[in-house]
C-alpha cells in the first residue's frame, strides 16, 4: 500500500468507516473467463470501506497523481466491455459486477458483511486534471458513488489536525503542517 492510501484510510476511519487496504479478490477460473482474462492474477481493490450506519461497502480506487496531470474526467466517463485502463472498476460494468459479486460472497461468508449489505464504489483523488473536481463529484453523485477530490481531502486533513493527540502518523503530520 502506498503512503497516499494510508492517509485516505485514516481519513475514512475518521468518517466512521472500517477499512481494509490492498484487498485481493479471489476470482474463480470461470469468473476470470467471464472478464476475458483467464490468466489474470487476483485483482486488487485499493481500499474497501464499510459504513455500518447505512450498511454499505464501498470499493474504492485511490489515485494520488500528485506529480502528474491528475484524474481526467473524460477517462472516468468511458464505458468498456473489457476492463482496461486506470479506472477499470469504475468504467467496466461487467468487471465491476463480477468483482463485486465475488467480494460480497467472500466477505459475507467471513461474517464481515451481511446479506443486506449494499455495494457501492468510489474514487479518492489527490489531483484532478483541469480543476474538474466539481464535475466529477456531480457525476459520482448521480451514480450514488463516493468521490473525494483534493479540496475534500484537504478539508478532512485540516479537521484531523484539530483533533486531540493520537500516536498516528497521519494525525501527527497534519498537526505539524497546520500548526500556527
Amino acid at each position: 500500500m502506498d503512503a497516499f492510501e494510508n492517509i485516505v484510510a485514516q481519513l475514512l476511519i475518521e468518517d466512521d468507516f472500517w477499512v481494509m487496504t490492498s484487498v485481493r479478490v479471489d476470482l474463480t477460473k470461470e469468473e476470470k473467463k467471464e472478464i476475458n482474462k483467464p490468466t489474470t492474477p487476483r485483482p486488487e481493490i485499493d481500499i474497501i470501506a464499510f459504513n455500518l450506519k447505512n450498511n454499505t461497502l464501498f470499493l474504492i480506487e485511490v489515485k494520488s497523481f500528485f506529480d502528474s496531470q491528475g484524474v481526467v474526467f473524460s477517462e472516468l466517463q468511458k464505458k468498456s466491455d473489457i476492463q482496461k485502463g486506470r479506472y477499470k472498476l469504475l468504467t467496466s460494468d461487467k468487471y465491476r459486477n463480477i468483482i463485486s459479486k465475488r467480494l460480497f460472497e467472500d466477505l459475507n461468508k467471513k461474517g464481515l458483511i451481511n446479506t443486506k449489505t449494499k455495494i457501492s464504489y468510489g474514487l479518492i483523488a489527490g489531483n484532478v486534471y483541469q480543476n474538474k473536481e466539481s464535475e466529477i463529484k456531480e457525476y459520482f453523485n448521480s451514480k450514488k458513488w463516493l468521490f473525494w477530490g483534493p479540496s475534500e481531502i484537504k478539508s478532512k486533513v485540516i479537521k484531523l489536525s484539530s483533533k486531540g493527540y493520537e500516536n498516528n502518523p497521519v494525525t501527527i503530520a497534519s498537526k505539524i503542517i497546520l500548526r500556527d
